[in-house]
């Protein structure tokens, strides 16, 4: 019986697993504690959903605990201190620090992308979307007691599906608040709704020329006025709080698009395989790919109180930047959630392929200590390991 059958066995019999490593894997949503700034806090790109923590600036990390039936998209921090977690027909809030979860269900309802109100205890918001018996509907949900219950607004009612997949609250003017989405046919067609009155109400404010769907959104912190959102292959920016726009660049994806509070010239858009950068308040990019490596940059965290240093994560784990988003150093010490692709034991070595983290072995044993293996191939992972014989394995290249 090889490695993969025995681990199938093996959970019939015992409880819950616990990686060891080696150390890396999918960290999907990042923030930074808004009591203790060297606190951050991460999820796991997986179902059930590991909650992780870092006491350091991201130094070291520990698994705190868990999100049962839950693919996360989304983790942010209210006023109050207290974790909300966005998914699937829920919303997970959590009053100690992600130790202990209380669960809210909503049928047929996506809750996309989270943001805070930055003063009000409790208050927060999300984009998302919503059935209604006939179509998925683009939407707007606020919560006043931190995910506890939720009200809803629809922007986007038509026979076809629309999403909604970016929400904004400004930090100087929070009853300004950014939604964005889509809804799809045969195309695209994008959409961009401001609030002046904390959500009660909502204005379309979409840029004419933005051709796809919009997945970033961002207020300047001290000027509510200057605005930047996302589409698939451009960024756009207004002066004048939404009634014109100008095309400022090609950040692609812009899955999410965020002011340094710091050092409002500083921007960061997060572009599945690359950071874009800006120094200049969103009028110019660069892209970055310095230390980057892995899939799913799907969120950027600026420092809250140092310009500098700015967060993010990929399939293959944490990365830090020390000089304003120029270049990334990956701190995985602690972390273990890597996606195993493929397993297979030979003459006493396990040998795993793990997502974008490439393809390990370990002597089996009591302890279990990892090596990476160099492999000729580096345009994939290997999606299937079978062991030929004694010393000699068969790879197939995918993710499946």
């Amino acid at each position: 019986m090889n490695i993969a059958a025995l681990i199938i066995a093996s959970l019939m019999a015992y409880g819950p697993w616990e990686s060891i490593g080696p150390e890396g894997g999918e960290v999907r949503a990042i923030l930074q504690s808004t009591q203790d700034t060297s606190v951050l806090f991460a999820l796991s790109g997986s179902n059930p959903a590991q909650v992780i923590r870092s006491q350091n600036g991201g130094g070291s990390w520990e698994n705190i605990s868990e999100i049962s039936n839950c693919y996360p998209y989304d983790m942010v921090m209210t006023a109050d201190g207290s974790l909300v977690v966005f998914g699937s027909s829920r919303t997970w809030t959590s009053a100690d620090g992600g130790y202990t979860w209380n669960d809210t269900y909503m049928s047929n309802t996506i809750f996309w992308d989270g943001e805070p109100h930055p003063t009000e205890g409790g208050r927060v918001y999300a984009a998302g979307y919503k059935y209604d018996g006939a179509s998925w509907n683009m939407s707007f949900f606020s919560s006043t007691d931190c995910g506890a219950g939720w009200s809803y607004t629809t922007l986007v009612n038509t026979v076809n599906t629309s999403y909604g997949r970016c929400v904004a609250v400004s930090e100087s003017d929070p009853d300004q608040i950014l939604v964005g989405g889509y809804e799809y046919m045969s195309g695209y067609t994008p959409y961009l709704f401001k609030s002046v009155d904390g959500g009660a109400s909502f204005t379309d404010v979409t840029p004419s020329a933005a051709g796809y769907y919009f997945s970033g959104a961002d207020f300047h912190p001290a000027n509510p006025s200057i605005m930047l959102v996302g589409d698939l292959i451009s960024v756009f920016r207004s002066t004048d709080g939404g009634s014109s726009w100008t095309s400022v660049g090609n950040p692609t994806y812009s899955y999410d698009l965020t002011f340094s509070e710091v050092n409002p010239n500083m921007v960061f858009s997060a572009g599945m395989s690359r950071i874009y950068r800006s120094t200049n308040a969103g009028q110019s990019w660069t892209t970055v790919t310095s230390g980057l490596f892995g899939d799913n940059i799907n969120w950027i965290e600026p420092d809250a109180v140092n310009s500098s240093i700015v967060y993010t994560g990929s399939t293959a784990g944490f990365f830090i930047s020390s000089n304003g988003g120029q270049s990334w150093t990956c701190q995985n010490s602690g972390l273990t959630m890597g996606r195993a692709l493929a397993m297979e034991e030979v003459n006493g070595w396990i040998f795993m392929n793990l997502e974008s983290m490439g393809l390990w072995k370990a002597q089996d044993g009591p302890t279990i200590t990892w090596q990476e293996v160099t492999t000729p191939l580096t345009c994939g992972d290997f999606c299937a390991l079978e062991a030929v014989g004694s010393n000699t394995i068969l790879a197939l290249e995918g993710t499946g």
